[in-house]
């Protein structure tokens, strides 16, 4: 007797009472796909990604390490600065995310390189406020109205409404001396790391 064993798609997934997160394998949330954070019925964040002066990052591992926790493990591809190009695998970056009452992430990167970096670190975020079987159904469907608000230099609010039914997401950035700007949908800050740091 044989018998097929069906493996799903590569994918975290991690979740809290009525709140999901499904990412791509290294933390993303591609535009469009099933991708992203929905609680109950609604998708409130559909697409995510960091990136390094506009280069992605590389995968090292990463998963669930329990039911509401996630840990990535990513480093650089070689990118161009201002001073000079970062080499490939010079960075190290750490996604750390749990779910408890909203979506908690932690961004670490270090420096192994030899000497100090600058460069821009863009976290690309969109909201399109999706029921959950539209997204299944693969419908991109727009309804009711989004806007989005940037304030105090580190909280990003987007709104939606459609007749009676509300929902926002808000994005607070910490700690507030980071200097965070919000343009074209990415939430963008310069990096300074020494070696070691």
């Amino acid at each position: 007797m044989t018998f097929k064993v069906r493996v799903g798609p590569a994918q975290i997934a991690i979740h809290h009472t009525v709140t999901v997160l499904v990412t791509e394998p290294n933390g993303e949330m591609p535009w469009p796909s099933d991708r992203g954070l929905y609680l109950l019925d609604t998708r409130l964040i559909s697409a995510w990604s960091v990136q390094a002066n506009g280069e992605s990052w590389d995968l090292l591992n990463g998963g669930a390490v329990r039911h509401d926790t996630a840990r990535i493990y990513l480093t650089n591809r070689e990118f161009l600065t201002e001073d000079g190009t970062i080499p490939r695998r010079t960075l190290s970056f750490v996604l750390s995310r749990r779910v408890d009452g909203g979506l908690h992430e932690d961004l670490d990167i270090t420096n192994h390189g030899r000497t100090a970096i600058r460069f821009n670190l863009e976290v690309l975020v969109r909201s399109d406020f999706a029921d959950v079987f539209d997204v299944k159904a693969k419908r991109n469907i727009r309804r009711g109205h989004i806007s989005s608000s940037w304030s105090d230099g580190q909280t990003l609010t987007t709104a939606y409404r459609n007749e009676d039914f509300v929902r926002a997401v808000t994005i607070t950035v910490q700690p507030p001396e980071l200097n965070v700007v919000y343009a074209n949908g990415r939430l963008s800050f310069e990096v300074k790391l020494n070696p070691g740091e």
